[in-house]
């Protein structure tokens, strides 16, 4: 019986030799299709690596484009700023058409903080409803509770 079991284990471990391994099966098949269809895996590649970089160059399209709104943003709050020191009207002209420009720009949270700053130029010209009808576009829009209670809070203030 020992013999048996022993001469059933050989024969399975030479058919187990001579089964083909799976990874070398499907390299040999990919080089195989590759060398059949060799201009179509070129262009197929060359598409891929186009699509990835596009997609890099977007990102960093993107990227650059929201530190030139944020740069932008902090000259508006500077000018501003400067406009509370001094009290000179060409400060706060100046932080009023960075904001708008800022706000023109789209870009997102960026936005909302100039439409945030804007209403406070706009109250400081006692243009009163004009910041009001700001922050509340802030609040119908916004769904970052931080922004929304900051407009409510600069709508109580106005409304005093």
């Amino acid at each position: 019986m020992l013999y048996g079991e022993i001469s059933a284990m050989a024969k399975m471990k030479k058919e187990e030799i001579k089964k083909p391994d799976i990874l070398i099966t499907a390299i040999e098949s990919t080089v195989a299709f590759v060398k059949k269809n060799l201009r179509s895996c070129i262009i197929g590649v060359i598409i891929f690596f186009l699509a990835a970089f596009s997609v890099y160059a977007y990102t960093f399209y993107e990227k650059k484009q929201d530190e030139k709104a944020l740069y932008a943003l902090a000259q508006g709050i500077q000018s501003f700023d400067m406009y509370n020191l001094s009290g000179k009207k060409d400060d706060l002209d100046n932080a009023e058409k960075t904001f708008q420009g800022v706000i023109n720009e789209k870009r997102g949270r960026l936005s909302i903080m100039a439409k945030l700053y804007l209403g406070k130029v706009y109250y400081s010209r006692g243009k009163n409803e004009e910041a009001q009808r700001i922050y509340q576009d802030i609040l119908n829009t916004s769904s970052d509770s931080v922004i929304k209670a900051l407009a409510e809070k600069a709508l109580e203030h106005i409304k005093k």
